[in-house]
């Protein structure tokens, strides 16, 4: 692992933040999943690179590289098979959809050479694909999609050449190769389908220095190609030319298939390639949040999390999260100044053993603490009468002297009678509550409730 996340110390860092000074993973990137046309941290938001990319250097400077790339080993049967092909096939005009053909296994190599540069970094391992590639049709579905648009152009291009003039067939064709490469990562990053192609526009902004080397070696490359070729007719015979067309094309393909595949590994993770980080799982709220925290950054999530606890979509999480924060930052006037909203949220929850918990700690604080709107006491009461009957005699008591308007008096009296006489055995203590609900309360429904309790205490 070269560089491990700061805030992930067993993943290994894909971005490095220069304001900050950071490696990061992709855990601590801002961006929808692993999908996004920028990347920013999630602490400071400001813009992200990928690792390594400022290390490697311009693409121009290793041109010689990739000019050098086709004459490996294991790619030169591919230039020996179009050039031989070309050779032996009849005359010129006759000869182009067979040397296409001729081709083909050049076209599949490419498109895996440029999968195998942008894929994850485990593959890049590998320097060149094998020949098991021509055996997958992933390959071969890239191969024809990317070949489409290049084939295309050295079409309409030697179409002007015939009909028009040389130097018109050589100006459409050099202008039209200057999108091939973008064609062909539009492929690459976005699968093998028509639609890929509008996303070409893309690649030429974002990265317009590395594009450009690409872009100037496919119209200069074919405009230089065709020139050989040119000069080849005046001095060898036609069946060498054929050969040397067929080995100069392949040759083209795949030093711009090897440009197209550095260009996706360097940018590709801005583009959505998945390149052998882990894949975004959690919100990109929680996310942040988690990143903050190990920074240490909790006034930061305070201050997000206060705003998430004031909406209707609250949970019980946020606010145990929120309480939390509350505690590490010391703030205790304002941790208890929300225990009665907090104390709702867990009710209404049903979280009885959290709702006494926090009753616990105010009263720690506070020993004659109790909610004190009357609602809150009711619905608290009637949760936990069983586990504290002693807390829920205290939250009933005396409400008619607190709370002498609280609609809900009558069920608050009629529980108090019912904890009185079934949890402690004070039967003549409920029977007093049970005289008031049944002489200041109208509720035909409540008057029969007494009846029911006075025949099963009977």
């Amino acid at each position: 692992m070269k560089h491990p996340c700061k805030y992930h110390p067993g993943t290994e860092a894909l971005w490095y933040c220069a304001h900050d000074g950071l490696h990061l993973c992709q855990q601590c990137v801002d961006g929808d999943e692993d999908h996004r046309m920028e990347a920013r941290c999630l602490l400071c938001n400001h813009d992200l690179a990928p690792v390594g990319q400022d290390q490697v250097g311009p693409l121009w400077q290793r041109l010689d590289h990739y000019l050098q790339l086709p004459f490996a080993l294991p790619l030169l049967p591919l230039l020996a098979i179009w050039a031989v092909l070309a050779a032996l096939l009849p005359p010129l005009w006759m000869m182009v959809p067979v040397a296409l053909l001729a081709g083909l296994p050049t076209f599949a190599f490419s498109a895996a050479l440029m999968a195998l540069r942008a894929g994850p970094r485990k593959s890049r391992r590998v320097a060149l694909p094998g020949w098991d590639c021509l055996g997958e049709s992933t390959a071969w579905q890239s191969a024809l999609w990317q070949a489409l648009p290049a084939l295309l152009v050295i079409g309409l291009a030697g179409f002007l050449v015939v009909a028009v003039s040389i130097p018109a067939g050589l100006l459409v064709g050099g202008l039209g190769m200057l999108l091939v490469p973008a064609l062909w990562l539009a492929v690459l990053v976005n699968g093998a389908a028509p639609g890929a192609y509008a996303a070409a526009p893309t690649y030429m902004i974002s990265a317009p220095r590395d594009y450009g080397v690409a872009a100037g070696f496919a119209s200069l490359g074919s405009v230089l190609v065709v020139a050989l070729i040119a000069v080849a007719m005046d001095v060898l015979p036609l069946r060498f030319v054929q050969g040397l067309a067929g080995l100069l094309a392949g040759w083209w393909w795949l030093v711009l298939a090897g440009l197209c595949g550095d260009i996706a590994a360097r940018h590709g993770r801005l583009w959505g390639l998945n390149q052998g980080g882990r894949r975004v799982t959690q919100p990109l709220a929680e996310r942040r949040q988690r990143t903050q925290l190990c920074a240490g950054r909790f006034d930061k999530v305070l201050l997000t999390t206060a705003k998430v606890i004031k909406t209707k979509k609250a949970t019980v999480g946020d606010w145990h999260h929120h309480d939390r924060l509350l505690a590490v930052l010391g703030k205790d006037e304002e941790r208890a100044a929300l225990v009665e909203p907090y104390l709702d949220v867990l009710i209404r929850a049903d979280a009885w053993s959290e709702a006494l918990a926090l009753v616990a700690r105010q009263r720690k604080r506070d020993p004659q603490w109790l909610p004190g709107a009357p609602v809150l006491r009711l619905a608290l009461a009637e949760g936990i009468y069983e586990r504290e009957p002693k807390l829920a005699v205290g939250l009933l008591k005396d409400l008619h002297d607190k709370h002498p308007d609280f609609a809900d008096l009558g069920e608050a009296y009629l529980l108090l009678a019912k904890v009185l006489a079934e949890q402690f055995g004070l039967a003549g203590k409920a029977e007093q509550y049970l005289r008031f609900v049944e002489s200041h309360c109208r509720d035909a429904r409540l008057r029969q409730k007494v009846a029911e309790c006075r025949d099963a205490w009977a």
